[in-house]
């Protein structure tokens, strides 16, 4: 049985596991120009950036934490901006849907699907896939409509895993979309004991399952790839706050301040 994903947000190495009221709380004294607190909270994600930049083929560490240390002083410099963590993650969203891949880079066969993946798929990968965000999480940083969420992993799936779902009934499609909540631990143990028995009759769908079983165990082999040691993150942090000490932020005006204490919409163009 698929166990049930965590919803808290894990720190990187080195970091205290921080819950989101308290990245929230971090991030609000963060747009009270407290660069230290908006340190704090923006190595929450250390990870997560790491992840998506190697996946667009910032392999090279060093590399890598420039494009990270350029991408979190974009968000420092609009930190009064940012009210909640989902307003952050929106945020983050936002500036990586900017971002090319390293034309540099040519992923190994095993993993050359990655390169064929748009900015939405890549986020969806490294944010839940890797970092176990909610559904909810998922939908207020990428705008996806909640109940097309599911839709979007299962595409995502069958993109890694060579799966052709263009000739699927829709009774099929629905089936696989079930497969792809069971697979992230989306169902009751009920609905789950009930598609396992249907699995055992559809020999194409249990070969989906397990091709996207095992393409996620290779995913975390090249996760490791991506994490930073202890020291690289504490030396980093430091970097990050003398960064943010000398860049000034944007305070916005009283409308779009308005509006964001009620939806994150009035992102700034950066």
């Amino acid at each position: 049985m698929i166990s049930v994903r965590r919803a808290k947000l894990k720190g990187g190495p080195g970091s205290q596991d921080l819950s989101r009221g308290e990245i929230r709380s971090l991030l609000r004294k963060g747009g009270s120009r407290n660069p230290c607190a908006f340190t704090q909270a923006s190595v929450c994600y250390l990870d997560f950036l790491s992840e998506y930049y190697y996946l667009l083929g910032y392999v090279d560490e060093t590399d890598r934490l420039l494009q990270i240390e350029a991408t979190l002083i974009d968000c420092w410099k609009y930190a009064p901006y940012i009210k909640r963590v989902s307003d952050f993650e929106r945020f983050l969203g936002v500036l990586l849907e900017k971002k090319r891949c390293n034309p540099g880079h040519e992923f190994e066969s095993l993993h050359e699907r990655l390169a064929t993946l748009n900015h939405t798929q890549r986020f969806l990968l490294v944010a839940r896939t890797y970092q176990n965000w909610t559904y909810r999480g998922l939908h207020l940083a990428t705008r996806i409509k909640r109940y097309e969420i599911t839709s979007a992993l299962t595409e995502l799936k069958c993109v890694l895993t060579g799966f052709d779902k263009r000739s699927l009934k829709t009774s099929q499609q629905i089936l696989l979309y079930r497969i792809n909540d069971l697979l992230e631990g989306e169902l009751k143990i009920k609905e789950s004991r009930t598609i396992e028995k249907e699995l055992r009759e559809q020999p194409l769908f249990r070969k989906f399952k397990a091709d996207w079983l095992a393409y996620r165990c290779e995913l975390e082999e090249l996760k490791q790839s991506a994490t930073f040691e202890s020291p690289v993150v504490n030396a980093f942090k430091k970097r990050l706050t003398a960064s943010f000490e000398e860049v000034p932020v944007n305070q916005p005006n009283f409308r779009d301040n308005l509006i964001n204490q009620f939806s994150f919409t009035r992102i700034p163009s950066v």
